[in-house]
C-alpha cells in the first residue's frame, strides 16, 4: 500500500479526487488543500508522518520538490481541461488573455485556433513575470485573465477577473497511475533552524517579529501563552506577508485561527534589516455586535449587457474617487454590499481594510470610543459602510454627520439603505441636515426584475464561480433554460438567483443545466415560499398588541421594507411609521 497525500492548490481540485480516492487499491490516499507556501508546508507534515508520495500540481509541485525529499507527481492540465475553461469563458464580458508556462500556452493557441476564439495567448518562463504582464493587460484593457492559482490571485488583487485552469478528472486518474511509477524516490532529510529572539515581554498583546519570508524572528509572552508558531505558516498570514513585501506599506488582516478570529496590524521596521512586526488582536465584536472588519476584499466583477450593468462597472473609477460619503440605496439583495466592496477596492486595494458597522446593534457613543481611544482597534484609514442609519434617533445622526465629518480625510464612507433616501427624510426617519449636506452622490441599484436582460450573463458567472469553487462540471445553461428564469419577479433579486444556481449545479448531472433542471428547482423555490406555523401571530392580549404584532411579523417576512409592509397592510408609510413608534 502506498501511502499518498493529495495537497490540492484549490478547493475544486480537491473535490474531483475525493470522487476518486478509492480508484487503485494500491494507494491509499488522502487529501489536503495548500497552495505554494501552505502546501510545503502540508508536505513537510506529510514526511514527518511516514507518507510514501505527494501528488499536486503547477507551482506548489514545484516548490513542495525543491524542499521535500518524497517523491512529487505534478498532474498535468488536460486538453480536456483547457476545453472546460474555454466554454466557461464563453460567459465572460470584455477581452479575455491566457498566461501560462508553455506546457498551456501552447495547447491553448491551438485549441483556440480551432475554436475561432479571440483569447491572446501569453507564453512565460518564471512567476516573477505575472505581476508586470498582468498590468500591461490591464493598461490594454484586457478584463478576464485565465491561468493558475497565483496568476489567478494576482490578477483579482489588481482588479482583473480571473479564470482558473483547473484539472478534471481524467488529469487526476493519471496522476495516480504516475504516482505508482515513481513510488522510489529520496527519503526525507530535513533540518530545522531554531532561531533565538529577545521578546517585547510588556506589550499586552500577541507581537511576534519575522523577516520578509515569513520566518520568526522573535515573540513575545502573550503571543506564546495565547497562540503558537503555526499560525505563522497558515495562507494568510504568508499572504499578508507577501502583500507587505510588494506593496511596502502597513496592512490590517483578519485570521481565523483554532476557533477564534484575529485582526493583525503588520508594519514594517526596517525592510533593509528585513524585518517585519505584527500584533494581533483578537476578536471582540463581531458583526452580531454590530462591528465587522473586512480584510482580502477582491474586485467582483459586475456582469450583465444591459445599460444598467454597463453603468454600474463605469461609474466605479468615478465613485472611488470622490471624498464625501455616498449613500448606496436599492432593495436586499441588489448587491448594495457587493458594490460598497468594489468601490473600496479600487480606492484602497488591498492596503486597508473595509469597516462594516450595523446602527441598530453599534450606539454612537460605541462607534465614537472605536475611533477615539488610544488603543489601536481599528485601522488609520479604509472604508466605512453604515447600515441602517434610520433606525437612530435624530439626535444620534447629528451626532453621527459629525463624527464622519472628521473622519472623511482618512476614511471613505458609504450609507446603505433599502430604502429611497428621499423617502426616508420625507417620512422623518431622516434627518433633513444628512440628505442635503452630507453625500456627496445618491447611487441606486435597481430590482432585478428591472434588468432581467442581465439574467443569463449572471447565471453564467455564478456557474464559473460554483466551478472554481467545488469542481463541479456543469459549465452553462442551456438557451431554452432561461424563459423560466426570465418570467419570474426575483423578490430576493440577484442573492436569490444565486442561490437557485447553486442549487442547480449541485443537483444537474450534465454538463450544461437543462430547462426541466430549472423547472425542478423553481417548483422547490415555490414550496419554500409556504407558509409555516411560525407566520401566524397568537390571537392575546388588546387589540392594539395584536395590531403591533401583525405589524411586526410582516415587517420580518418583507426584510424591514417599509414600502412592502404598508403595501400589504393596506396603509400609507406615514402611518406605519407613526404605528412602530407609538
Amino acid at each position: 500500500m502506498i501511502k499518498t497525500l493529495l495537497i490540492s492548490p484549490y478547493q475544486g481540485l480537491a473535490e474531483i479526487a475525493k470522487n476518486y480516492r478509492n480508484y487503485d487499491p494500491d494507494l491509499q490516499l488522502d487529501i489536503k488543500i495548500g497552495n505554494l507556501e501552505e502546501g510545503v508546508r502540508i508536505a513537510k507534515q506529510a514526511e514527518a508522518e511516514g507518507y510514501d508520495m505527494i501528488i499536486s500540481r503547477g507551482g506548489t509541485a514545484s516548490l513542495i520538490e525543491e524542499q521535500v525529499k518524497l517523491p512529487v507527481v505534478d498532474i498535468k492540465i488536460s486538453g480536456y481541461d483547457m476545453l472546460r475553461i474555454f466554454t466557461l469563458l464563453k460567459g465572460t464580458q470584455g477581452k479575455a488573455a491566457l498566461v501560462g508556462f508553455p506546457n498551456i500556452s501552447r495547447g491553448a493557441s491551438t485549441i483556440c485556433s480551432i475554436l475561432d476564439m479571440d483569447v491572446k495567448t501569453i507564453t512565460i518562463e518564471s512567476g516573477a513575470e505575472v505581476a508586470d504582464l498582468l498590468t500591461e493587460l490591464k493598461s490594454n484593457h484586457y478584463s478576464v485573465v485565465i491561468g493558475d492559482v497565483v496568476t489567478v490571485q494576482q490578477a483579482e488583487r489588481i482588479g482583473l477577473q480571473g479564470i482558473l485552469i483547473t484539472s478534471g478528472k481524467e488529469a487526476v486518474m493519471e496522476s495516480f497511475e504516475e504516482a505508482k511509477r515513481l513510488y522510489h524516490l529520496l527519503q526525507r532529510v530535513q533540518a530545522q533552524a531554531a532561531v533565538s529572539s529577545e521578546v517585547i515581554e510588556s506589550f499586552p498583546q500577541p507581537m511576534t517579529i519575522v523577516d520578509l519570508d515569513g520566518q520568526l524572528l522573535l515573540n513575545n509572552e502573550s503571543f506564546r501563552q495565547e497562540l503558537d508558531e503555526e499560525i505563522l505558516h497558515t495562507t494568510d498570514f504568508q499572504d499578508l506577508v507577501g502583500q507587505m513585501k510588494s506593496d511596502h506599506t502597513d496592512m490590517w488582516k483578519k485570521i481565523s485561527y483554532h476557533e477564534k478570529n484575529y485582526h493583525i496590524y503588520g508594519y514594517s521596521l526596517n525592510l533593509e534589516e528585513k524585518k517585519l512586526n505584527f500584533i494581533f488582536q483578537q476578536e471582540r465584536l463581531k458583526a452580531d455586535d454590530g462591528f465587522e472588519i473586512l480584510t482580502d476584499l477582491s474586485y467582483i466583477p459586475i456582469s450583465g449587457d444591459s445599460q444598467i450593468a454597463q453603468n454600474i462597472r463605469e461609474n466605479i473609477p468615478l465613485y472611488a474617487e470622490m471624498d464625501s460619503p455616498l449613500w448606496i440605496e436599492g432593495e436586499q439583495g441588489t448587491g448594495r454590499m457587493m458594490f460598497a466592496c468594489n468601490l473600496h477596492f479600487e480606492a484602497f486595494g488591498h492596503r486597508a481594510p473595509l469597516l462594516s458597522f450595523d446602527l441598530s446593534k453599534i450606539t454612537i457613543s460605541e462607534l465614537e470610543h472605536l475611533f477615539s481611544s488610544g488603543i489601536r482597534q481599528i485601522p488609520k484609514e479604509g472604508t466605512i459602510v453604515l447600515h441602517h442609519i434610520h433606525q437612530i434617533s435624530r439626535e444620534d445622526q447629528i451626532r453621527l454627520k459629525k463624527m464622519i465629518a472628521s473622519l472623511v480625510p482618512d476614511f471613505k464612507v458609504m450609507i446603505i439603505s433599502h430604502e429611497k433616501i428621499a423617502d426616508l427624510v420625507k417620512e422623518g426617519q431622516v434627518a433633513h441636515e444628512i440628505y442635503y449636506t452630507m453625500p456627496n452622490a445618491i447611487i441606486y441599484l435597481p430590482p432585478l426584475r428591472n434588468r432581467k436582460e442581465d439574467i443569463k450573463n449572471l447565471v453564467q458567472a455564478f456557474i464559473t464561480q460554483n466551478h472554481m469553487k467545488y469542481g463541479y462540471e456543469t459549465v452553462g445553461l442551456r438557451e431554452e433554460a432561461i424563459q423560466p428564469l426570465l418570467t419570474y419577479t426575483w423578490p430576493g433579486n440577484i442573492d436569490e438567483l444565486k442561490q437557485m444556481v447553486e442549487k442547480l449545479v449541485l443537483t444537474s448531472p450534465h454538463s450544461y443545466i437543462e430547462r426541466a433542471d430549472v423547472e425542478k428547482v423553481m417548483e422547490a423555490f415555490e414550496a419554500e415560499d409556504s407558509y409555516t406555523p411560525e407566520d401566524f401571530v397568537k390571537v392575546e392580549g388588546t387589540l392594539k398588541d395584536m395590531e403591533i404584532k401583525i405589524i411586526n411579523k410582516v415587517m420580518q417576512q418583507e426584510q424591514h421594507n417599509q414600502s412592502r409592509v404598508a403595501k400589504r397592510l393596506g396603509m400609507n408609510r406615514t402611518t406605519l411609521w407613526r404605528k412602530l413608534n407609538s
